[in-house]
């Protein structure tokens, strides 16, 4: 199976509890940390830059364009810096092989596959705001945690 396919097949359901795609095409868009909290708290998932998510249109072939990024080794580069920042974020998940370059006709496509945080470590959080900086992930959509939520999410790390 090549990693052509593996894109569309990623495509084929849309968006998803498990799939953000993000256009990217200049650099590190801020709204990605947002997904990357809220997939690190909720179950994982792989975010794809360089790919267009047309909300409009019903047909599933036709509703994701691969639009690609200028300049993928600047964007990687700068991915790595920002989630090793602690001022950005509060745990680094990710390891070399989490984020990759795929060809795809000609167009370059960052993945980057944010693991789930062991109980231990949650919540993940950006911007060194724990209260409205920790976000889960429904449907297709990232949403910051409630103070319920988030008091159930240190209380299973500290009885850890």
């Amino acid at each position: 199976m090549t990693k052509e396919i593996n894109i569309h097949q990623l495509l084929l359901d849309g968006e998803r509890v498990t799939l953000e795609c993000k256009k990217a095409t200049k650099g590190v868009p801020t709204s990605l940390w947002d997904t990357y909290s809220a997939f690190a708290n909720t179950y994982g998932g792989t975010i794809l830059l360089g790919v267009v998510e047309h909300m409009d249109e019903h047909d599933k072939a036709k509703r994701f364009e691969i639009v690609g990024v200028e300049d993928a080794d600047k964007i990687r580069k700068d991915l790595w810096n920002i989630v090793n920042s602690k001022e950005k974020v509060n745990v680094n998940l990710l390891h070399d092989d989490d984020i990759q370059t795929i060809d795809f006709d000609g167009k370059e496509i960052i993945a980057i596959n944010v693991p789930r945080a062991d109980y231990t470590i949650r919540p993940v959080y950006i911007n060194n705001n724990l209260s409205r900086g920790t976000f889960k992930r429904n449907h297709e959509g990232d949403y910051h945690c409630t103070e319920q939520e988030l008091k159930m999410m240190l209380r299973d790390a500290n009885e850890a």
